[in-house]
């Protein structure tokens, strides 16, 4: 399941890379057209995705959470909530509140990604007997789980403006 997870992540970030140039390049193809109509559904489905992932990981593969990704959790957990709120109840608004969760929670991964790469904590705020440095996942041998919640954080933080920026301009 993890390299599932994994592959996910690669998909994930080659969209977070040709969303925004597909839309800058070719701003009438129907590529674009589509990134800018289910953009803020795409955020929706990343977040909860990651959602559901890291519960997977945690409550049935038995991983148990470090603080760094607690701290993930607490960006991620509800960014899927609010946009849910925001794609189910058509609020499209709501999908700002969204994308401010995943902004503040992407440095947050990176900083954990850091940490395991490094092989040891850089700062004294990780647990001793549960280390945020320790890779539970290592799949392609450089994807672990504050990658995947990075890639996560970065799709709702593009494709979500695509989109809302998008619908709030005037139609031609």
């Amino acid at each position: 399941m993890t390299l599932f997870f994994a592959f996910l992540a690669l998909g994930g970030m080659a969209l977070v890379v040709l969303a925004p140039v597909t839309c800058l390049a070719l701003p009438n193809s129907t590529m674009a057209r589509d990134i800018r109509s289910y953009g803020l559904i795409g955020g929706f489905v990343a977040a909860a995705v990651a959602m559901l992932g890291s519960l997977y990981l945690s409550e049935v593969v038995g991983f148990e959470p470090c603080r760094f990704c607690w701290y993930q959790r607490y960006f991620m957990y509800p960014a899927a909530v609010v946009l849910g709120i925001a794609v189910f109840a058509k609020r499209p608004k709501l999908g700002w509140v969204g994308v401010g969760l995943a902004a503040i929670g992407f440095p947050i991964s990176i900083y954990h990604r850091l940490e395991q790469a490094r092989g040891s904590s850089i700062g004294s705020s990780c647990d001793v007997d549960n280390p945020c440095w320790a890779r539970y996942v290592n799949e392609l041998g450089w994807i672990t789980i504050p990658t995947m919640a990075a890639v996560a954080f970065a799709l709702v933080c593009t494709l979500v403006p695509l989109s809302l920026r998008a619908s709030s301009r005037p139609q031609e």
